[in-house]
């Protein structure tokens, strides 16, 4: 995570600097470009005044200016100028418009032919024209692959700026759900005690099965206001855990004890199974006390299974505890959103069983917390495992 801050604080400075970096290679490029097309004209060019001295060496040696003008014709015909001096200088032929233009605009090559000097030589633009095609691809590349970068970092500056107001809004309503359920559980506790003061009063025949009503639903809604507050102190940032070393075979055992006669009510069989020896592990005994009373509840409650185990093993990267059941488990298009928070497998019964969809959320909260997890697998022949890892 601490990488990706400063990789993500740096990227800016990291495109400028990539983008500097493919300028000065395209500029290079093209110069080392240009420089090479330069070298290959010009050792063309001298290959081909050689051929042309050695081809005017008998008319010029005849003096048929006849033969001459007509290799000249030739010559120019295919891009080239010709021009015939004699050694002391003196222009003998040239097919030139202006034979006196010495600008750099032309590019010339020499070959001695007896008593004379031929020069051929060529326009550089026709020299440069490949280059020039080149380039301008160069330059249309250039900018379509700049206009692929600015869209590509603009693209990433809106995706953060939307992450980030998405953690905003998110902070937003965890801080909101926590206050309002604080601002819910005061009352709720009151209107909670005062139903039960009243029913253990002089509370008609009439009115006992009411206030019945109202303390069943109170308690109902007191833990889910209660699970929405753990809930919310597990995702929110910064949540210390008071670790301690502890027995998990000890704590699991308590927790299942503490709830055998929930089971029992239920008309299911708890079972608990654990090796003899300790299975010892740095954890927050009260939060994953918890975790794993949410875990049976779950079981208890929604399974529909007349047994449910729990069992303890040790395991390379620490300790596993197990909750199974041989109920009528849960189909596969469901099995990836258990652990999503208000998420209901079948909401009908949860309404019946008083299930708010929060308790897996909670596990999983605990146990990332604790660096481990909890997964869900498929039972033997049929039911739920979860495997809670710590």
């Amino acid at each position: 995570m601490k990488f990706g801050k400063i990789f993500s604080s740096l990227a800016p400075y990291l495109a400028a600097a990539a983008l500097v970096f493919l300028v000065l290679a395209f500029y290079v490029s093209i110069r080392v470009y240009k420089l090479f097309v330069y070298m290959d004209a010009k050792r063309e060019l001298g290959t081909r005044a050689e051929l042309a001295a050695m081809t005017l060496a008998e008319p010029l040696r005849t003096q048929d200016f006849a033969a001459v003008r007509a290799f000249g014709d030739v010559c120019r015909e295919r891009g080239y100028e010709l021009s015939v001096r004699a050694s002391g200088g003196g222009r003998i032929f040239d097919t030139r418009r202006n034979p006196d233009d010495s600008t750099d605009r032309w590019l010339s090559a020499e070959a001695s032919s007896g008593e004379y000097v031929v020069w051929l030589i060529r326009s550089r633009k026709e020299v440069f024209a490949p280059f020039r095609r080149t380039y301008r691809l160069f330059v249309l590349a250039a900018l379509a692959g700049a206009a692929g970068v600015f869209v590509f970092f603009f693209a990433l500056y809106r995706q953060r700026v939307r992450i980030r107001e998405l953690a905003r809004t998110e902070k937003f309503r965890r801080e909101f759900v926590a206050d309002v359920s604080h601002e819910i559980k005061t009352p709720l506790t009151g209107i909670l005690g005062a139903a039960e003061m009243l029913s253990e009063g002089g509370a008609s025949e009439a009115q006992k099965p009411l206030l019945a009503m109202v303390t069943k639903e109170s308690k109902r809604l007191n833990a889910l206001v209660q699970q929405i507050l753990d809930l919310a102190r597990l995702e929110r940032e910064g949540e210390t855990l008071d670790l301690a070393e502890t027995d998990l075979v000890d704590l699991a055992r308590e927790t299942v004890e503490s709830l055998r006669p929930r089971a029992e009510a239920a008309g299911i069989a708890l079972s608990f199974a654990a090796p003899e020896s300790p299975c010892v592990a740095k954890v927050d005994a009260r939060l994953l006390s918890e975790a794993l009373s949410n875990l049976v509840e779950n079981a208890i409650r929604h399974s529909g299974s007349p047994d449910v185990e729990v069992s303890v093993a040790s395991a390379r990267d620490g300790v596993k505890i197990v909750v199974e059941d041989r109920g009528i488990g849960i189909p596969r298009e469901h099995a990836s959103r258990v652990f999503e928070r208000f998420y209901r497998v079948d909401p009908a019964r949860a309404a019946e069983s008083g299930g708010a969809g929060l308790g897996l959320a909670i596990v999983r909260g605990i146990a990332r917390l604790h660096g481990g997890d909890v997964v869900l697998s498929p039972a033997s022949p049929h039911g739920c495992r979860f495997t809670l890892s710590i």
